[in-house]
C-alpha cells in the first residue's frame, strides 16, 4: 500500500515540475497609440500658436508591411477611442499602420528611401510598441 502512495506523490511531483519548468512562448507583442485629426487654420506665422491634432475616434487598420493599403494583406484592425487611444496584440513581425478617413483608408506617414512603406513598424516579443497618427483635414 505504500508503494502506491509513492508512486502517486512521484508522479505528482514529477508532474508538477514539468509544468514549473514549462515557460509560455511568448510570440506576441502590444501596439498602442493615439490618432489625431487636424483641422481649421494651421498656417504658421508671428504670434500663431502650433497647430495641435485633436484626439478622434476611428477604425485603425494593421496590414502585412506594404506601400500601400491592399485588404488581402490587412492582418486586424482596432477603433481608437473618443480620446484617440488604441491598443492590439500582434503577432510577432512588421506591419503598416493605416487610418479611416471618411471613405478612404490613408496612410499618413511614408517611410523611404530604398522601399517606400506605409507607416511601417515592428512588433516584437513580449514588448510595446507606440505608433501615433494623425488624419489632416486643415489648411496649411
Amino acid at each position: 500500500m505504500c508503494k502506491n502512495y509513492y508512486f502517486s506523490y512521484l508522479f505528482f511531483v514529477v508532474g508538477l515540475l514539468s509544468c514549473v519548468a514549462q515557460k509560455p512562448s511568448q510570440t506576441s507583442g502590444t501596439l498602442k497609440g493615439t490618432i489625431g485629426l487636424y483641422e481649421g487654420n494651421c498656417m504658421p506665422g508671428p504670434g500663431v500658436d502650433p497647430c495641435e491634432p485633436k484626439p478622434i475616434s476611428t477604425m485603425v487598420y494593421i496590414t502585412k508591411i506594404s506601400e500601400k493599403f491592399q485588404l488581402d494583406l490587412a492582418v486586424d484592425s482596432v477603433q481608437s477611442k473618443a480620446d484617440g487611444t488604441y491598443a492590439i496584440d500582434l503577432a510577432i513581425g512588421t506591419y503598416s499602420l493605416f487610418l479611416r478617413d471618411e471613405e478612404s483608408i490613408i496612410c499618413d506617414l511614408i517611410k523611404c528611401p530604398n522601399t517606400c512603406y506605409c507607416n511601417p513598424f515592428k512588433i516584437t516579443i513580449d514588448s510595446t510598441t507606440i505608433v501615433d497618427a494623425n488624419l489632416d483635414h486643415a489648411t496649411w
